[in-house]
């Protein structure tokens, strides 16, 4: 229904399939569908993955109003019942990117082209490394991040993965520089990275 207003639309199976799909993906806004005990927990997790993303619960009826209070309180931003019709929720994403782009950044990465590209028209060619570190924090501007949360999943927790982490930063730094665009990227000693909080 909604790639019929032009919406790109992915859709997993789990919860688990899915925070491995945010590794890649630049993200707007999640949809939640489903009655599940811990809803909570899943709002709780994803708000950590994505942070700049708004999260909307699907419900169906026999949620009850305070499953509703407890999801909202974890980070859900609206709850909306099935049935809603398709001109309603293409209103609803848009008016929440809205929202959420006042807080993003200017910055997006173009995963067709393979690049990162700026406000002011600036790109700068990727790898798929560099692609994927730079979709976690665009997906968390104004977020530290630790390097554990940017590596690869096989890599986490060892030192080498660490390491590996800032020379991509320091390769990505040296090409910006190369092409006159001024890096995002702050490093925050001890710590990880962040996007800065306007992107520039």
């Amino acid at each position: 229904m909604l790639r019929t207003f032009h919406w790109t639309v992915c859709a997993f199976d789990s919860l688990a399939a899915l925070l491995d799909g945010l590794q890649a993906q630049m993200v707007d806004v999640l949809v939640l569908q489903g009655s599940w005990p811990d809803v909570a927990e899943r709002v709780v997790s994803l708000g950590r993955a994505v942070p700049a993303a708004a999260l909307v619960w699907r419900v169906r009826g026999g949620v009850t109003v305070e499953r509703r209070i407890a999801a909202l309180d974890a980070g859900v931003d609206v709850c909306v019942e099935a049935g809603m019709p398709g001109p309603e929720w293409d209103a609803l994403l848009r008016s929440l990117c809205r929202r959420g782009r006042r807080g993003g950044s200017p910055w997006r990465v173009d995963l067709q082209a393979g690049a990162l590209a700026g406000p002011a028209g600036q790109r700068v060619p990727l790898t798929a490394a560099e692609c994927a570190f730079l979709v976690r924090l665009l997906n968390a501007p104004g977020h530290r991040l630790p390097r554990e949360a940017l590596l690869p999943e096989e890599v986490r927790g060892s030192q080498v993965g660490m390491r590996r982490v800032d020379v991509l930063v320091s390769r990505l730094r040296a090409k910006a520089r190369r092409l006159n665009v001024e890096f995002p990227v702050l490093a925050v000693r001890g710590w990880g990275y962040m996007l800065l909080p306007d992107g520039s």
